[in-house]
């Protein structure tokens, strides 16, 4: 983790933001990849479910879950919720447009491999634990951890009982990381310390 953020901090913003479409980028595409191979993309679309109410579930959840996040990270000792700073290089000058089109990128990317794919092909809990696996650097963060595992159980939850709606799932992660963004850029902004809201979400 210390490595990545020293890496980070030796690059400007556009290059971080290049980085971050090169990656999701490519995620997209291993993702319609394995869809086109193991089912094919119609029938995929086919398979997943698609309605308007589920997202409004979402929309409402993401609310909820954001508020209470934003509770805790103004309550709890820094020590708990500290992620090393990279959230901090990430998103402490950029405008809140950019904030909004990273959270989106990352959004539809994780979601369409995490419940797109993996969900969608091995099950409710092979997602929680990938999604989780792939957040390491909280793994030896107690709290950060347990945050991570219970919002990946969340969004495997709405996924499940939304009849597959992949909308749902990424209108809930995006909103989710755009709301915990804006107030961590608002608290680094006006000095508030650390915030670390969007990196451990995404």
């Amino acid at each position: 983790m210390a490595n990545q953020v020293d890496v980070m901090r030796k690059m400007t913003k556009k290059e971080i933001t290049r980085v971050f479409f090169i990656q999701n980028g490519l995620l997209i595409l291993l993702g319609i990849g394995i869809i086109f191979i193991s089912t094919g993309i119609l029938q995929w679309m086919k398979e997943l479910g698609f309605a308007w109410q589920p997202v409004c579930w979402a929309v409402g959840l993401a609310l909820v879950w954001a508020a209470i996040n934003i509770a805790l990270d103004r309550v709890l000792p820094e020590r708990f919720t500290d992620d090393g700073g990279l959230n901090k290089l990430i998103f402490k000058d950029r405008k809140p447009l950019d904030i909004l089109l990273l959270c989106v990128l990352i959004g539809f990317t994780e979601e369409l491999i995490f419940r797109g794919v993996i969900q969608f092909y091995f099950g409710f809990w092979a997602s929680v634990i990938l999604f989780v696996l792939v957040h390491f650097r909280y793994l030896n963060k107690v709290y950060l951890l347990f945050n991570v595992t219970i919002t990946s159980i969340i969004i495997a939850g709405l996924f499940q009982f939304s009849n597959q709606n992949l909308i749902s799932v990424i209108m809930f992660h995006i909103l989710f990381n755009f709301i915990g963004a804006l107030d961590m850029r608002m608290r680094y902004q006006n000095g508030g310390g650390v915030a670390h809201g969007e990196e451990r979400r995404r």
